[in-house]
């Protein structure tokens, strides 16, 4: 018997329905090539048709519960040739990370390949933090990579210089030094002009300005590969063209996706409110992941008792991403999800203009919302009349718990000082949600108090009325909300309960 083989093409295809049925990718589920004990690189040259050990092409077959190795090997061609003599792509993924599971997106996957395949030379995947964006482009190259010479992966999340950048990419092909962004760029068209590459710009969050020109530039010369880029936003610079560039916006798994990953994790298909999660957490493949371990372990995996909490958990490393973001957002930009935070409900744009305290040029403030809109944060409510936006739950709760917390600093910041310059929330925005007077439920009333409370205990009623002391003799504009929402602090303070 020959000590290597090769899949055949039926063989692969078997493979391929088995790895589907765990939810694992082709070439970046790490328990993969650990349960086989071998490597990455190995199970890659499995996919690519390439020969293989005999005993570890059989170790892959059963760690993906497939016993009859013998159907899935290639019987046509059983001499033994030496493996360090097969030539292989050039693969440069030791930044590429690993996914644990992957479910569903083959319309995504299709429109891709597609369009990566049919000449794009750049290929953005945009979506908010946790949705998937680089488990997809992972999935993606499973499926392309015999496609191209060269694949490249680089990790953008550490927000590297751009220079750094390209030293890094260069030093795939040659020694030479950058010695400044303009030549380093000539440099790698050279490259990319050479042969088919295919190279990934995974987690590109920081300030994108700094990378505008140089995408501009290799999305617009000539050149036979293609970058693919992961991001939260959509570069402003970057003119969508459907022969060169495009843009996938990602959204949450379909409910089946999201059911199939929910059962992978222990669920059965018959247990109530698995459809209710799934909404809840917008298809978001992170924050289920996440959310599961807590309902397994508080609830007994009884997830209609977990939904009756009427509450939303995100996980530190979902919460860390999406605070990232709203950091990085403009301050117009932060004071209109306050405001949608405040609403709970879907708000006009004309409703929002009224609100805002400093009146800002309607275009400016359409920008901010466009701007929003592509970094995902919000969802766009089309009925009968005019179009209302939105928070989903997950950046709901985010900027609520950074509006109390902010909120809370202005105040203890104007207790220690005795200087009202200190408001800023608290001046723009009116904490009570407009057309309700419902002070004991409303929900960011009651985080901001029972913050407030760990801080000041009972000398906080003669605390807020301070500083409506400080109030007097100023001009509205300076005092805004701030008596407004002092007074209905103080008048939550005096309800029973």
């Amino acid at each position: 018997m020959s000590n290597s083989l090769r899949a055949s093409t039926v063989g692969l295809a078997i493979v391929d329905k088995a790895r589907l049925r765990l939810g694992w990718t082709k070439t970046s589920t790490a328990r993969w090539w650990q349960d086989a004990h071998t490597s990455r690189a190995t199970l890659r040259r499995f996919w690519q048709g390439d020969r293989i050990q005999q005993e570890i092409f059989i170790a892959i077959c059963q760690a993906v519960g497939i016993t009859n190795w013998e159907a899935i090997a290639d019987s046509s061609d059983i001499h033994s040739i030496n493996i360090a003599d097969i030539p292989t792509p050039y693969l440069d993924w030791n930044e590429a990370p690993d996914v644990e599971s992957f479910y569903g997106r083959n319309q995504e996957l299709a429109q891709l390949e597609q369009w990566i395949t049919g000449g794009c030379k750049l290929v953005m995947i945009v979506g908010i933090g946790g949705i998937g964006k680089t488990a997809l482009a992972l999935a993606l190259i499973d499926h392309i990579q015999s496609k191209f010479d060269c694949l490249i992966w680089r990790s953008l999340h550490s927000a590297p210089s751009l220079n750094s950048l390209l030293d890094s990419l260069l030093n795939n092909f040659d020694n030479n030094v950058v010695h400044d962004i303009p030549q380093g760029t000539a440099q790698l068209l050279h490259h990319l002009q050479q042969r088919r590459y295919l190279l990934i710009l995974d987690g590109l969050d920081a300030d994108l300005s700094n990378y505008n020109q140089f995408i501009q530039k290799i999305s617009r010369d000539r050149h036979q590969s293609c970058i693919l880029l992961t991001s939260r936003e959509q570069p402003k610079a970057i003119e969508i063209d459907t022969k060169t560039v495009r843009c996938l916006n990602l959204k949450g798994l379909s409910k089946t996706e999201a059911l199939e990953l929910l059962q992978s994790r222990g669920f059965t298909s018959k247990e109530l409110g698995l459809s209710a999660l799934v909404q809840l957490y917008r298809g978001n493949p992170l924050a289920l992941k996440l959310v599961t371990p807590l309902i397994q372990l508080v609830f007994a995996g009884n997830v209609a008792a977990f939904l009756a909490q009427n509450t939303l958990v995100i996980g530190d490393r979902l919460r860390v991403i999406l605070k990232q973001q709203f950091e990085q957002l403009t301050d117009l930009e932060q004071d209109i999800l306050y405001w949608l935070a405040i609403w709970q409900e879907p708000v006009s744009f004309s409703r929002l203009q009224t609100h805002l305290l400093i009146s800002v040029d309607p275009a400016t403030v359409l920008e901010a919302i466009v701007a929003l809109e592509r970094r995902s944060l919000l969802e766009k409510w089309i009925g009968t009349g005019e179009i209302s936006f939105s928070l989903q739950p997950l950046v709901m709760k985010v900027v609520t718990d950074e509006l109390v917390e902010r909120a809370a600093q202005e105040i203890q910041q104007v207790v220690q000082s005795n200087n009202m310059r200190y408001f800023k929330i608290l001046r723009t925005h009116r904490l009570l949600r407009p057309g309700t007077d419902d002070i004991a439920g409303d929900r960011i009333l009651h985080q901001l108090r029972d913050y407030l409370w760990r801080v000041y205990g009972a000398t906080l009623p003669q605390t807020l009325e301070r500083m409506l002391w400080l109030l007097k003799d100023q001009s509205p504009l300076a005092i805004g909300y701030i008596a407004c929402n002092v007074a209905v602090l103080l008048k939550q303070l005096r309800k029973p309960g």
